[in-house]
């Protein structure tokens, strides 16, 4: 099994939702319209071709390999919140 980055632009929701519940039964969201699978390649084929159904003419879909050979950790970022001295509610 590997790591993938599945991601998405669907325009109907139905097809959205249907997409999401495929991917999350084999990997986790990282935001909303992009996921981490964990495939192997006969994985890979089937996932094709339960997505493939699912694509309007005007919807992209897209798996990324990921490296995951040992000794290569994942490096990951965020730029920190902006500080707020005050909070003016209304």
């Amino acid at each position: 099994m590997s790591l993938h980055i599945a991601t998405y632009d669907v325009t109907d929701d139905g097809r959205r939702a249907r997409r999401a519940k495929v991917l999350l039964r084999c990997g986790r969201r990282v935001q909303r319209s992009v996921f981490e699978v964990w495939v192997g390649p006969g994985d890979l084929a089937a996932l094709r071709r339960e997505v493939g159904p699912l694509l309007g003419a005007a919807d992209a879909f897209d798996i990324f390999p990921l490296d995951s050979r040992p000794g290569r950790p994942r490096i990951r970022w965020q730029r920190r919140p902006e500080r707020w001295d005050a909070v003016i509610a209304l």
